[in-house]
């Protein structure tokens, strides 16, 4: 009996094995790798969730200790979360509970909008500063007067040459002007420079316990709006701090003395000429306010309401004048009209 004899590979054989080994290596190396990566993503996003829960668990106890929204935390407010926290983040929760996120998480962009309800990954933001302060190491504050251009039906920011002022327009590109901004917000409250309705009563019934002309028009003019933006009337108390007035309170009872944006005064500066007013960004667009230091005047409107009633007279309300004041005013009549104030998040500006 002849006895059997195996051979091993020849070498071009062995070659074959290794080409082909290579190939499958090529082949399911990348996928493994994305198999990886959507984990670490999925982690990342499963963490942002924990952050806002952990947010809104802490606002439901300020609401218990009777502090009002919004809310705004960062990683140092000490939130109670679970598993991995962010090294950097911003959790903001408004008026209406909405919850805004921006965290740096494992390498990875979480984020969450006011009018989104999940939270996906960002994969433009490359670093923890860029995702969380928009590229800066700390959050930008907008002076007073800062013009913003921006559209309120994309929630977008747009240019300069996109932008239309015209009293009436509601839509699109429009500029906008930051005001009592500080670098602790994530978020600026910011007023248009045209009243999207050129005039209407405030309350046609001479009662300022309540909008109602003014509240349908503000309404009706930001009904394509991002709901986000929680669209609004400025208030006198607001105009105050923008210009420095620390003796107004609007809240005071008996408290109805008017002033000039320029002095804080009931005085008027007689030498104002067009243009001249520091706060001409507030009183544009309204009749022959030029004489008083505006910059662009519009016959269409003698200025616009507040939301903000006289407190010992039930007639009457303040507003903002083409004489570059605050002034109380009666309800009832249709001289004035609505100038929209919006809350926009800084991410979108950066």
């Amino acid at each position: 009996m002849k006895e059997k004899r195996y051979q091993g590979f020849t070498l071009i054989e062995l070659l074959a094995v290794i080409v082909i080994l290579a190939v499958i290596a090529l082949i399911a190396t990348p996928l493994i790798m994305n198999v990886i990566n959507d984990a670490k993503k999925s982690a990342a996003r499963d963490a942002g969730y924990s952050v806002i829960k952990a947010g809104e668990l802490k606002a439901a106890t300020s609401g218990i200790e009777n502090t009002k929204p919004p809310y705004h935390y960062d990683e140092n407010s000490n939130l109670p979360m679970k598993g991995t926290k962010p090294t950097k983040f911003t959790l903001d929760i408004n008026e209406e509970m909405d919850t805004q996120l921006r965290a740096w998480i494992n390498g990875f962009c979480v984020v969450k909008n006011y009018d989104n309800e999940t939270v996906t990954i960002d994969e433009s933001k490359k670093s923890e500063s860029d995702c969380v302060n928009g590229g800066s190491s700390t959050i930008k504050k907008y002076d007073n007067g800062t013009a913003i251009y921006f559209n309120p039906e994309t929630n977008q920011k747009c240019s300069a040459s996109e932008a239309v002022s015209t009293p009436g327009t509601k839509t699109g590109c429009m500029k906008w002007y930051a005001f009592n901004d500080s670098e602790e917000s994530s978020t600026v409250n910011v007023i248009l420079d045209h009243n999207t309705t050129a005039t209407i009563a405030w309350n046609s019934s001479r009662d300022n316990s309540e909008m109602r002309e003014v509240k349908t028009a503000l309404e009706s003019d930001t009904s394509t709006w991002n709901k986000s933006l929680k669209p609004r009337l400025i208030e006198a108390n607001e105009i105050a701090k923008i210009t420095g007035n620390t003796e107004f309170d609007a809240t005071i009872p008996g408290k109805d003395d008017f002033f000039y944006f320029d002095t804080n005064t009931g005085s008027f500066d007689p030498d104002r000429g067009e243009g001249t007013s520091k706060y001409a960004w507030l009183f544009d667009y309204t009749n022959e306010c030029k004489d008083y230091g505006c910059s662009i005047a519009d016959s269409s409107t003698r200025g616009y309401w507040t939301s903000s009633p006289i407190v010992i007279n039930t007639h009457n309300v303040w507003y903002v004048s083409f004489r570059g004041d605050l002034f109380n005013y009666d309800v009832s009549f249709s001289d004035n009209g609505v100038r929209p104030v919006i809350t926009i998040s800084k991410s979108v500006l950066s």
